[in-house]
């Protein structure tokens, strides 16, 4: 009996403290761990002026630092707050992201040049944010200053040009080229082996240009073979220029071809 009772004072005793215990504990709130120790980000821009001419394509580049590093990634990044240009079309984004253990890391925002010469003017508005994952957003110090981007993106207007060429033997035009100036801006086009080939040349409205053709060295046989240089410059109002000949005929006059005020209408 003494045995029966000592077991059943034990157990009121143990009852007791324990709900002493769940009581205490169901009074006392858990203290929350300080975000003091986590990693503060900085950003630095770099890309030059907010409004652009995508004829550009201007790349505008954040630079994020840590004050320490970390045992996880961090990702960082922006978040569209206003503006009608277009993602995808208009623009893209490069995330940022810091590898664990580091504390450098980059993001980007390319801004494109989408070949629709009658757009207007369009502008984007950005944050940067901690991310894609929600995560993110719980690594880094909540007192971190995200900066915010305002760009202005106006049109290129231009119209294309067509310079169709052809090599009747097929391995090129040897030293052979068309130059094309504009804007101060030389860039040269040549067949390559294996043609023809048809060449895109955006010309910006009421800009100046120049179309020349420029030997290469031959007069129908080496080193230059212009007996085989063959091409066709068409303006984007169906005027059309063409020289040389694809059955060995005749040659390229060498020289200017065409210039001029570029007329888009």
């Amino acid at each position: 009996m003494k045995n029966i009772k000592y077991i059943l004072s034990s157990t009121i005793l143990t009852l007791f403290l324990f709900g002493c215990d769940v009581q205490e504990a169901s009074q006392d709130t858990a203290p929350i761990g300080s975000t003091d120790g986590y990693p503060t980000a900085s950003f630095t821009f770099t890309g030059g002026a907010l409004t652009t001419n995508e004829r550009n394509e201007a790349v505008y580049v954040y630079d994020i630092v840590l004050d320490k590093p970390i045992r996880y990634s961090a990702t960082f990044n922006f978040e569209i707050l206003g503006g009608d240009a277009t993602e995808g079309e208009d623009f893209d984004f490069v995330t940022g992201t810091i590898p664990a253990f580091t504390t450098t890391g980059q993001m980007m925002v390319l801004i494109h040049n989408d070949d629709d010469p009658t757009e207007s003017t369009e502008t984007l508005e950005l944050r940067v944010v901690p991310g894609p994952d929600v995560a993110d957003a719980y690594l880094i110090n909540p007192n971190t200053q995200y900066p915010e981007l305002n760009l202005t993106i106006e049109n290129y207007p231009f119209c294309f040009w067509t310079l169709e060429t052809s090599d009747t033997y097929g391995d090129g035009w040897n030293g052979g080229y068309v130059e094309v100036i504009s804007e101060g801006i030389t860039t040269e086009y040549a067949e390559p082996e294996g043609g023809p080939t048809t060449f895109n040349i955006a010309i910006t409205a009421d800009a100046d240009y120049s179309f020349t053709y420029v030997s290469g060295g031959g007069t129908g046989g080496g080193p230059g073979w212009e007996s085989e240089n063959y091409f066709k410059l068409t303006a984007p109002d169906g005027t059309f220029w063409e020289e040389g000949t694809m059955d060995y005929s005749g040659i390229p006059t060498a020289g200017l071809i065409t210039s001029g005020t570029n007329d888009c209408e």
